[in-house]
């Protein structure tokens, strides 16, 4: 297979800002919503994929296609990001993607990519063609920086002799899973465990516009963006780094209903990422009064 490995910022889901907030991937998006936050939503069975370029042009010459040709079909595209803790991982990938020359205006955006402001994208695939590995199954490693690896470009070609172990080592996880493992490349030694399947999810589409307004409101009224359950503030333990962060949570399990629900400021919550969890790995799921008799006594 022909492999083109893009490297974006870090998300668990890729399905929009919905506290699910994009981390590194580079100076873009310390100040733009990264247009690759949409990368793994399902659009009518299609993926849309982007990644932030220098350039204005992927040279998909290098990928087979000729220097007149604006797309090239049938590539298989691997996702990167860099980890808080293992470096540049694969987080994903598109099998018989369409890769095109220059950014493609979308036409007709959906209410989720427009939340996003999404305008472009540059890659795109059948949505069963697509899978985004879990957050703890992304281990396998791209080495940066040293012969055989990724440089610092967003795109890479792997089209050099040198690469070959990389991208033999790529090929073996995306067809066999469990069988992966990486030989080692110039002191690198990697290896990969768990067999990623392709599971198909129905994601309920969240309201970007609202989420930002119920923390703009929360911080208006109280001056600080604190968990209403457990009182965590990111930005007092995390300083500049936690400032404006925080998840908001939907009081009405929207995987419950039958359909589009109205929602009000009302119906959301801030909490922090921990009391967020475990309210959603209980059944019936805890109201915010039930959590906070739980935890509060229970603080030293």
């Amino acid at each position: 297979m022909t492999l083109l490995f893009c490297n974006v910022g870090w998300m668990n889901n890729y399905d929009g800002i919905d506290g699910d907030s994009i981390v590194r991937g580079g100076a873009y998006n310390q100040h733009s919503v990264g247009s690759e936050v949409c990368n793994f939503t399902n659009i009518d069975g299609t993926v849309y994929g982007y990644v932030q370029l220098k350039g204005e042009q992927i040279r998909i010459e290098r990928l087979g296609a000729s220097k007149n040709d604006n797309s090239i079909d049938g590539i298989t595209v691997v996702w990167l990001a860099s980890s808080d803790s293992s470096g540049t991982v694969v987080i994903g990938w598109y099998k018989d993607a369409t890769v095109y020359r220059y950014p493609q205006k979308i036409k007709s955006p959906t209410k989720l990519q427009k939340n996003n402001r999404l305008k472009f994208y540059r890659i795109k695939a059948q949505t069963d063609k697509a899978l985004l590995l879990p957050v703890e199954q992304r281990e396998l490693t791209i080495p940066r920086g040293v012969k055989g690896g990724i440089g610092r470009s967003h795109v890479w070609y792997a089209d050099k002799e040198e690469n070959k172990k990389t991208v033999n080592a790529v090929t073996n996880l995306i067809e066999n899973g469990d069988k992966f493992y990486l030989p080692d490349i110039d002191g690198y030694l990697f290896g990969f465990e768990g067999n990623p399947r392709l599971a198909a999810h129905l994601r309920r589409e969240r309201n970007a516009a609202l989420v930002k307004a119920k923390k703009e409101s929360t911080q208006k009224a109280t001056g600080k963006l604190c968990c209403e359950v457990c009182e965590f503030d990111f930005s007092v333990t995390y300083g500049k780094y936690g400032e404006g962060f925080c998840e908001v949570h939907h009081l009405k399990k929207l995987a419950k209903s039958d359909g589009v629900v109205k929602t009000e400021l009302q119906d959301l919550a801030v909490v922090c990422s921990n009391c967020h969890r475990i309210i959603h790995r209980t059944e019936p799921m805890l109201n915010i009064a039930d959590l906070v008799n739980i935890v509060r006594p229970r603080r030293v």
